[in-house]
């Protein structure tokens, strides 16, 4: 099997030759990565997104082994969007992002500010000036980009597009606030999300009339749903309020989508603990759930395996929060092992680590976990 196979026949519940492998590497990682694999020649700078993700050529994919080619949004311009010197921006949605330094000499960008803090009606939703989701600016460049891949390699596409519903009205408001909002203040709540949920549908629908065709599955950017130990609200909550708007946006996306490949799938982005919520997401349509982030409170991959394998597919899965950053060789093995074990049976699986690699995990211990894939993953499945 080519890599495009591996990964849509582990998308469709269907045991591959391998497990398929994939990740994203942040500005610091990819840097380091160059260095290992003698790929100096690569761009120093190549396009970055808002989490410091940036954007893999093509050579280094292959070379590392990995099955998927991850691209990432681009951003329309509006009355909000401005850089500064110290390289904080202003996106289109008018949320702030400071450049912050952290450990290891490494960055990240945090928000400050919320651009809806103030608001205290829906007149002051409909008065704000909002995003255009026809800003051709969206998809410059993407449909020469993705043609290439699909032209001169073999791997999956993996694709964003528009942005989040639940979690960018978080942004808006304001965490604090935000989560007063979903119990005491429901009618705005449902007001903003609603607002927020038709720019995406419409982003969602301009750009994959471009390019639809060359998706394989499509990432519904993140809506976090969960703490580290616990999911940030109630599941009756989650039904009342989110999973309507949720719902909305990933159905739309998915019908818009297969209108241009019916065989492609969606990704829902969500860490931490929230299998509370997965009965619900697969409702709402998901196909692929990511990171499944295997630290966070019951969040067993054996157990989700034989609760949802069924009929959700795992990507992801791989600590980042120990293992590879502060793992051993051997550690770092036995959790590639681990995770093949309980999630690869039956198909359903793409190995990853359990979000956008930070600057604290080495480029070796990376190139371990791949060279375990392939090492480990190859079906039947057999690591009693």
């Amino acid at each position: 099997m080519n890599s495009r196979e591996r990964v849509m026949a582990a998308a469709n519940h269907q045991e591959p030759d391998r497990v398929p492998v994939d990740m994203v590497l942040t500005i610091d990682v990819y840097r380091d990565m160059k260095k290992l694999l003698d790929m100096e020649y690569l761009p120093e700078n190549p396009r970055m997104g808002r989490w410091t993700e940036v954007q893999m050529p093509i050579e280094m994919i292959k070379k590392l082994g990995i099955d998927m080619y991850y691209i990432s949004p681009r951003s329309g311009v509006s009355v909000h969007t401005k850089s500064f010197e110290d390289g904080s921006f202003t996106d289109e949605w008018g949320c702030y992002w400071k450049k912050t330094a952290i450990d290891g000499g490494h960055f990240y960008f945090e928000l400050v500010n919320p651009p809806l803090a103030h608001a205290t009606s829906i007149e002051d939703l409909e008065n704000y000036v909002w995003p255009d989701p026809e800003d051709p600016k969206r998809y410059a460049g993407l449909k020469e980009e993705m043609n290439e891949v699909r032209e001169t390699t073999d791997l999956a596409i993996l694709a964003k597009f528009a942005g989040a519903v639940f979690e960018l009205a978080t942004y808006m408001r304001g965490h604090e606030l935000w989560y007063r909002d979903i119990v005491n203040n429901q009618e705005f709540a449902h007001a903003l999300m609603d607002k927020i949920c038709q720019i995406q549908k419409r982003t969602n629908e301009v750009i994959m009339a471009e390019v639809g065709e060359y998706v394989d599955i499509l990432r519904l950017s993140g809506e976090d749903l969960g703490m580290q130990d616990r999911p940030l609200m109630s599941p009756k909550t989650f039904k009342k309020v989110v999973k309507p708007h949720l719902k909305e946006h990933f159905e739309h996306a998915k019908k818009t989508l297969h209108q241009y490949n019916p065989q492609a799938k969606i990704m829902l982005h969500s860490c931490g603990a929230i299998k509370p919520f997965i009965a619900d997401l697969i409702d709402c349509g998901v196909d692929v759930l990511d990171p499944v982030q295997p630290a966070a409170a019951n969040m067993n991959r054996y157990e989700l395996k034989k609760e949802f394998g069924n009929d959700i597919v795992f990507h992801g899965n791989i600590d980042i929060q120990k293992i590879l950053p502060f793992g051993t060789k051997e550690e770092i093995t036995h959790e590639v092992r681990d995770a093949i074990k309980a999630l690869a049976p039956g198909g359903g699986f793409l190995l990853s680590p359990a979000h956008n690699v930070q600057g604290d995990v080495s480029a070796e211990n990376l190139v371990h976990m791949v060279k375990c894939v392939h090492k480990f993953g190859n079906y039947p499945i057999n690591l009693e």
